[in-house]
């Protein structure tokens, strides 16, 4: 690892309080020797004295000969916790570095929260690498800033602080928090009000894993006619394939936040778009386009892949509500992208009727998928919430089976740095660091 460059490593070296403490009692020996020409009291001066001085030069080169590199997490999810690493690298060739503490900065973008990730190492011998890490839970999504990061050290004797302080700055994307949604959703969302499958579709010439056996039928393949079954029964048969449905879907999000309520059902209404693009996502045969209608209107396309997946929920990390959401313009851009060919489902904190009360031209906007029966509008404020996620109350007794429970086991070798208010809306920080060890 390059050594820092002096422009971007701004370095402190102080006194401690028992530094201050040391030298206090040093100058009084030398003024005592001095005043009644005590050489035990010149002595006791000099050992003082000399402490000090190797404290200071010890701590200096410490602190000059170790760099450091922060790696950020992949994905992090309000109200999860998520993991950063340090590495910690020993330049020196002959010095060991002991008792290593690193405070990296954690800021909103919105400036809003902020606080301090603490981690360290105990021991870095000569030209040695060691990866520490600090466990971090932040409750609310947004953008953060990581950095300055601040590396620090007192040994031997507590009598010196030096600190390097690296300018070197990270941002992270903090995802909207995920809820638990019920077994059957995915046959839910691929429903409509007759009965008949919107978003699922034949995702083309795959056939899918084998169901069973039944008769022909006008438009077979001859390629599926099970000949052994066929000679045996004297008439045609054909093998039957469970058909891989895909969901072809514009998941439009309103962040309408009226100005004197809280922005609860709005962050709800973002949590459960989160959830549906998580899941939907894992499937290569899926498309999804989501569109964002808050304080400005945006339209991204994801499918399958890791980095669509990433730039949805990007787009939903960094959502401004808005009193007045430009749920049209949002719409229009998703239709620029795709086009009218795929359903539209559309995550609101109110109403339809509410919605067209505020916006006279949704109606007509929106009026192609409700002559086809493409159209679902979930309002996350009312009862039919529900219908698609576990209450919280009863998530840990009624937990879907097919999805994971979302625990984590903390160690006694983690520092766990809590960020943010505990409810949507608020502002408080909660910062609870732990002591820790490098990972072997």
């Amino acid at each position: 690892m390059p050594t820092p460059h002096q422009s971007d490593t701004k370095r402190k070296h102080r006194l401690t309080r028992l530094g201050f403490h040391f030298l206090f009692v040093g100058g009084f020996a030398v003024f005592g020797g001095a005043w009644r020409t005590s050489n035990l009291l010149l002595i006791l001066a000099a050992l003082i004295i000399g402490a000090l001085l190797m404290q200071w030069r010890w701590s200096r080169k410490s602190a000059e000969c170790v760099g450091i590199k922060r790696r950020l997490p992949r994905e992090a999810f309000a109200g999860k916790p998520f993991r950063v690493r340090y590495r910690f690298t020993n330049l020196s060739r002959l010095i060991s570095v002991w008792t290593l503490r690193v405070e990296d900065e954690i800021k909103s973008l919105s400036e809003i929260e902020s606080g301090v990730a603490v981690s360290g190492v105990g021991l870095l011998t000569p030209q040695q690498t060691l990866i520490s890490y600090c466990d971090c839970l932040i409750t609310k999504r947004g953008r953060y800033r990581y950095g300055p990061i601040a590396l620090m050290t007192t040994f031997p004797f507590s009598l010196f602080s030096s600190r390097q302080l690296s300018e070197a700055t990270d941002e992270l994307h903090v995802f909207p928090s995920l809820l638990t949604l019920r077994s059957r959703w995915r046959q839910r969302l691929a429903s409509r009000s007759g009965g008949e499958a919107t978003t699922a579709r034949q995702s083309g010439a795959v056939e899918g894993d084998f169901f069973g056996l039944r008769e022909w039928q006008t438009g077979d393949s001859r390629k599926w006619i099970h000949w052994r079954t066929t000679a045996r029964l004297n008439e045609p048969a054909v093998r039957q394939f469970e058909q891989q449905r895909r969901f072809d879907t514009c998941i439009v999000v309103d962040a309408f936040c009226p100005p004197d309520n809280s922005d609860h059902h709005v962050e709800t209404a973002i949590s459960l778009t989160a959830t549906f693009l998580t899941h939907l996502s894992g499937s290569p045969s899926n498309r999804m386009v989501l569109a964002v209608a808050g304080d400005d209107s945006r339209a991204v396309i994801g499918g399958g892949s890791i980095a669509g997946k990433m730039r949805m929920l990007e787009q939903l990390a960094d959502i401004i509500p808005s009193s007045q959401p430009q749920l049209n313009s949002a719409i229009e851009k998703s239709v620029q992208v795709v086009g009218r060919g795929q359903d539209l489902l559309i995550i609101s904190p109110r109403s339809l009727k509410e919605a067209q009360q505020e916006s006279p031209g949704l109606a007509r906007c929106l009026a192609p998928w409700m002559r086809t029966g493409s159209l679902r509008w979930i309002d996350v404020s009312g009862d039919e919430l529900d219908r698609w996620v576990v209450p919280a109350r009863r998530e840990s007794s009624a937990l879907d089976p097919d999805e994971p429970s979302g625990n984590t086991n903390t160690t006694d070798n983690t520092n766990t740095t809590d960020l943010g208010p505990s409810e949507y809306g608020q502002s408080e920080d909660a910062l609870a660091p732990s002591s820790g060890r490098p990972d072997p």
